[in-house]
């Protein structure tokens, strides 16, 4: 059984911190690409999708068991590839903080065939019991550290909508086709903000406030004055909400939409697939395209 770990990057390349954590894994079957395909000039979104469509590619075309994405600003836990690896599940996620706007989980919430939820960050009650079980059925979403199964690469294609990453496109095409996403929270990874800050899931598992503007207001979050709109939901940390629904400005809404315990909801066994592998020692090669 074979594992492709495939890093896009540019310029300067991937973060030392991050190839340091994937050399101290404890799972060794895999080789590990470390591309420079980007085929579009300047730094576009097109050619982080073109990145992925060249990892799938190799995967396939390489005869890999599976395909770990793992971005060039990340940093993982040593057992972090064994426990994907070892998780019966088509696409499994490790999970950290997404940097753009208000740092939120990475793990989004399942809700149905149809369409992707919302991260877990804005559900309190089922992250908590997501982090107290270790794992839990997701819709997506994120290239930071993600394994797929062969076979779901032989069934699904890397295309982008609205110039995107191409991760949302990825994570409805699996929702839409029934596959099996997984993301465990026993896999947490740090995640390198661009002003070198690095974004770790704290005490209470990432969780921010989801709120609805109860009139206008000017907030200073994160040190940056965002403008609420009445009418208008935002997520932003949790003190904040907290002192602006004490004066009456928002309300927070979590509550409304996790009244039911996550544990209370149907789950996917994973038991199959948590074995002891005895994996074969495997030359690791880095390769610049």
């Amino acid at each position: 059984m074979s594992l492709l770990i495939f890093t896009p990057t540019y310029g300067d390349g991937p973060r030392a911190e991050m190839m340091a954590s994937v050399s101290q894994q404890t799972y060794r079957d895999y080789v590990h690409e470390v591309s420079y395909h980007n085929p579009f000039p300047g730094l576009k979104m097109a050619n982080v999708v073109a990145q992925y469509k060249w990892a799938w590619e190799m995967a396939l075309d390489g005869g890999y068991d599976a395909l770990l994405t793992i971005e060039h600003d990340m940093v993982l836990p040593s057992n972090a590839v064994q426990k994907l690896w070892d998780t019966n599940a088509g696409v499994v996620y490790g999970v950290y903080m997404l940097r753009h706007g208000v740092p939120t989980l990475s793990a989004w919430r399942y809700e149905n065939n149809k369409s992707l939820g919302m991260s877990l960050s804005l559900y309190p009650a089922e992250l908590k019991a997501a982090i107290k079980r270790g794992w839990a059925q997701v819709s997506g979403v994120g290239w930071g550290c993600t394994l797929i199964r062969r076979e779901v690469l032989e069934r699904l294609t890397v295309h982008s909508n609205d110039d995107d990453a191409g991760d949302l496109a990825f994570a409805t095409d699996c929702v839409r086709a029934g596959i099996k996403q997984i993301a465990r929270f026993d896999v947490p990874c740090g995640h390198y903000h661009e002003s070198g800050e690095l974004l770790v899931i704290g005490k209470d598992g990432g969780v921010v406030s989801r709120v609805y503007a109860l009139q206008n207001v000017n907030a200073n979050v994160g040190g940056q004055t965002v403008a609420m709109k009445k009418g208008s939901y935002y997520s932003i940390p949790v003190d904040v909400a907290f002192e602006l629904s004490r004066a009456g400005y928002v309300k927070v809404t979590n509550d409304d939409d996790s009244q039911q315990e996550a544990g209370e909801r149907e789950q996917p066994d994973i038991s199959a697939r948590e074995m002891a592998v005895n994996p074969k020692a495997a030359t690791r090669k880095t390769r610049k395209q």
